[in-house]
């Protein structure tokens, strides 16, 4: 179950109805700072798979992913936002209906046949997550976008939750216009952080912010980050057809 995805998911964890999750972000708008209008339903969308893969050919990676298009859609995924690393590496971020879907589709023997064709790109690594805050502007962007991910683990999730909204114009002051906090599946200590932003950097300046210091501190986390940014090539939002990103 690895090439569509990029790597083979592990067992989630069951969530407890009283914490319903929000939905992904892909990208936004170059114009102001989302609003609570921008947000997807969470309830409809409560999922996200962050794949890294090692891409070799890149060209020949997307024409492999372009053809994946339909049993993505039976898995679930409703969305993408594909970006390029510095060292050639593609990030993606699916948008899916629910994390159990996905990860029964992913153990399937039909499945596990299909990722495994002629073309196949290497499986680097796959983070399943649920969905908590995730905003994205009205319209998609009209220019160039950039995402940077953290991952890292946090004490208290619900505190962490209340500081990253309670941070939304510090963001928007480094150009960010679509960001999400996600709970890993597999882990619920372990937050996934992904910005969508229009200037690199400013928004490779955002975790160095005294404010994002403070939030780490929330989170009870004090190691080192290591963030990957990444240049944003083509998205898809939930609902809408693919298009290229500029």
């Amino acid at each position: 179950m690895c090439a569509l995805l990029g790597a083979c998911a592990q067992e989630p964890e069951p969530r407890t109805a009283d914490s319903p999750p929000p939905i992904q972000s892909e990208t936004g708008s170059s114009e102001p700072a989302p609003t609570p209008e921008t947000k997807l339903d969470t309830h409809q969308f409560g999922a996200s798979v962050f794949v890294v893969n090692h891409v070799e050919d890149f060209d020949a990676f997307m024409k492999f992913f372009e053809e994946g298009a339909a049993e993505r859609a039976n898995m679930g995924v409703r969305g993408q936002l594909l970006s390029r690393l510095d060292d050639g590496r593609v990030l993606i971020h699916f948008v899916a209906d629910d994390v159990e879907r996905v990860n029964e589709a992913l153990k399937s023997k039909q499945m596990d046949s299909y990722l495994n064709r002629e073309g196949a790109p290497g499986a680097s690594i796959v983070w399943l997550a649920y969905n908590e805050v995730v905003t994205m502007p009205a319209t998609p962007p009209s220019g160039q976008t950039f995402s940077l991910l953290l991952k890292f683990p946090v004490t208290d999730f619900a505190a962490f939750k209340r500081g990253f909204e309670s941070r939304h114009a510090v963001f928007a002051e480094q150009s960010v216009i679509g960001e999400g906090l996600h709970q890993s599946a597999v882990d619920d200590t372990i937050a996934i952080l992904h910005f969508v932003a229009t200037d690199r950097p400013k928004l490779e300046a955002l975790p160095k912010r005294p404010e994002f210091v403070e939030l780490l501190g929330i989170a009870g986390y004090h190691g080192s980050l290591e963030p990957m940014v990444a240049t944003d090539v083509s998205r898809s939002r939930p609902g809408a057809p693919p298009d290229a990103a500029p």
